[in-house]
């Protein structure tokens, strides 16, 4: 079950900006068998699944950023989102880490002048917590099934909505 934070989705409009995470490293797409077909940026730019798969991510980043206010939630709700991605098959764990740099983009370029060197202080921490917290999820997945991951597993990170948490 994936929980929901009880803020509403406008709480950090900073992050429904669109990552460029693909554009910089389009060798993902090889991950997912609906993005073998994409091999230019036209192709690319132009396609509606990828650009929900990038909204997908950033509405990770931007649960997880929500998240930050009840721990209990923001690990539980990471963690699966990391365990989720032991389904793809080739994926490392590794490639979490190509998030930093887009999100930074995304956030100094959305903030402009209020981006001073406080505020990447602050996003930088931030998405390394997220980040980390992922790679948690991922790794502790590993080790609970200590299994390999199939190679006809299921090779997208799609998943149900979360659900909201009542209080």
């Amino acid at each position: 079950m994936y929980l929901r934070c009880k803020r509403s989705p406008s709480s950090f409009p900073i992050l429904k900006k669109k990552l460029r995470l693909f554009e910089e490293h389009s060798d993902l797409l090889q991950l997912f068998s609906k993005f073998y077909d994409l091999k230019t940026k036209e192709q690319q730019a132009t396609s509606e699944d990828l650009a929900e798969h990038a909204n997908k991510v950033m509405e990770t980043l931007d649960e997880g950023i929500r998240g930050l206010d009840d721990l209990d939630t923001f690990f539980e709700y990471l963690h699966q989102i990391g365990a989720s991605h032991r389904k793809i098959p080739g994926f490392k764990k590794e490639y979490f880490w190509n998030i930093e740099k887009p999100f930074l983009t995304a956030v100094e370029s959305t903030l402009g002048d209020r981006y001073t060197e406080n505020v990447q202080g602050i996003y930088k921490i931030t998405i390394k917590f997220i980040i980390e917290t992922l790679v948690t999820g991922y790794e502790q997945n590993d080790s609970a099934n200590n299994t390999p991951t199939s190679p006809t597993a299921n090779n997208t990170t799609e998943k149900s909505p979360p659900s909201q948490v009542n209080s």
